[in-house]
């Protein structure tokens, strides 16, 4: 798969604000999108401030790899440059092969890293919330790639989609939903507008169990009454597996790992996701 293929989507103008609006957008979206063999799918936790392999960097942040779809997505960029690229090249990805980069949000953490791929490479998509305030569509035109602002869910592969720009008290934020053939996978950066919610959404659009749920889940602050909590509903939400990673916490993945048990995925920087870690999966 080549970095020079783009995706063309529109710039939207109108996000979901509310339930109807959601319904309706999944009601066109799952006529259009054709889910992933799961046997294909391969998640690489690139930053993070967890560690998994000990040869590679940590720092708080967060970027994933995601290959297996039609195409390939750098979900997220990390906050230092420097860190991204030497565990990529730890890593032995090169930053070519990425034809899209995903940005949940707009916090540094999130999005440092995304200069040094854009001089790595050359037409690639950068897929944002409409609230972006940042010039990286200026950024972007000038090495040959492309800005595409979302608000409402889109897709942007044949089996990956944006949640559309999620509403936040903290910063909007959209994550990433991927239909497999073993369920849906959630990708999150930092669940700002609540995990409980994000997982909902991806429900409310696919109509499918989730598979698992990676990414930051923002309990860092929270006591571990609430986090029981937040696990129990994700249970009763059939959330199959679960990763949390970044801005989760200590005591979130020690509760996760509890309740979950073999469910429970450790991960950080280094980690590497495939259907073999997941073999309660449906298909």
């Amino acid at each position: 798969m080549g970095a020079a293929a783009c995706i063309t989507l529109p710039v939207l103008s109108t996000g979901c604000s509310n339930e109807a609006e959601v319904l309706a957008a999944g009601n066109a979206l799952r006529k259009k999108i054709i889910p992933m063999d799961v046997g294909n799918l391969k998640i690489t936790i690139v930053y993070d401030n967890n560690r998994f392999n000990k040869e590679l960097k940590t720092d708080w942040g967060f970027s994933c790899l995601v290959e297996g779809l039609d195409k390939t997505i750098l979900f997220d960029t990390g906050r230092y440059d420097t860190i991204l690229m030497a565990n990529l090249n730890a890593l032995d990805i090169d930053p070519k092969k990425i034809d899209l980069v995903f940005l949940s949000h707009e916090h540094p953490d999130h999005i440092g890293g995304l200069e040094k791929i854009l001089a790595s490479t050359s037409r690639i998509d950068i897929l944002m919330a409409q609230s972006f305030l940042s010039g990286i569509g200026k950024e972007a035109k000038t090495r040959g790639s492309k800005e595409v602002r979302v608000n409402q869910p889109v897709m942007v592969t044949k089996s990956g989609l944006s949640s559309g720009e999620m509403k936040s008290f903290v910063k909007n934020e959209q994550a990433l939903f991927i239909d497999t053939t073993g369920g849906v996978i959630v990708i999150t950066g930092c669940a700002h507008p609540g995990i409980v919610d994000i997982i909902e959404r991806s429900q409310k659009l696919l109509q499918k169990d989730i598979l698992l749920v990676l990414g930051g889940f923002h309990l860092l602050q929270d006591h571990a009454g609430s986090i029981r909590e937040i696990a129990s509903r994700f249970q009763e939400m059939n959330v199959r597996y679960v990763a949390p990673t970044h801005c989760s916490g200590p005591e979130t993945r020690t509760i996760f790992k509890e309740m979950y048990g073999e469910n429970y995925l450790d991960s950080g920087v280094g980690r590497i996701i495939t259907a073999r870690d997941m073999p309660g999966r449906a298909v």
